[in-house]
């Protein structure tokens, strides 16, 4: 019996190595402890050449960001090879001062606030919204998004701002000149 014949008559089971996936876990489970407690243990914690490849505390901290240029942004859990091809990449800009948080106003210490706030405001705006397919729409579109076309997604609000600061910075390109 050929390689092939053998692996369509397997099933997935028969292909898995509990010690492949514990070891798995493990290096995934340590990494992210120690990307947490980087953040307060290592002061920049880039990670220079290494950082290119694999998440870093910087990454994490630009993830967890509210600033425009850094919403919706590093995803990845190891290798920060998958966010460079989805185009969600961002390295932590030394001008840029994190501004941890969510965009909308929150009551940190109400537990309610904190972690049901969300779930609260998209039933507020399906409630609201005009017809079923808006209602839908409030669902499965992104966050910011609006059934008037006044979207505030974090797409539109990076984009924005990278435009102001292009702007910007051709403004004090032609004042230097």
């Amino acid at each position: 019996m050929d390689h092939w014949s053998v692996a369509a008559n397997s099933t997935f089971s028969d292909r898995l190595y509990p010690e492949l996936l514990f070891l798995i876990m493990f290096i995934d489970g340590t990494w992210g402890a120690f990307i947490h407690v980087g953040e307060n243990v290592i002061k920049d914690a880039r990670f220079g050449i290494v950082g290119k490849y694999i998440l870093t505390p910087s990454h994490h901290r630009v993830h967890h960001a509210r600033n425009p240029l850094y919403m919706d942004t590093n995803f990845c859990n190891l290798l920060n090879i998958w966010d460079r091809a989805f185009g969600t990449y961002q390295q932590e800009e030394k001008n840029v001062k994190i501004e941890y948080g969510i965009t909308r106003e929150m009551d940190s210490g109400n537990f309610l606030d904190v972690y049901f706030g969300e779930i609260v405001a998209l039933v507020k705006d399906v409630a609201k919204a005009p017809g079923f397919v808006n209602k839908i729409k409030y669902i499965f579109m992104p966050p910011g998004w609006h059934h008037l076309g006044q979207h505030e997604t974090a797409k539109i609000v990076r984009e924005n701002y990278l435009n102001k600061e292009k702007a910007q910075a051709q403004g004090l390109k032609t004042k230097v000149a």
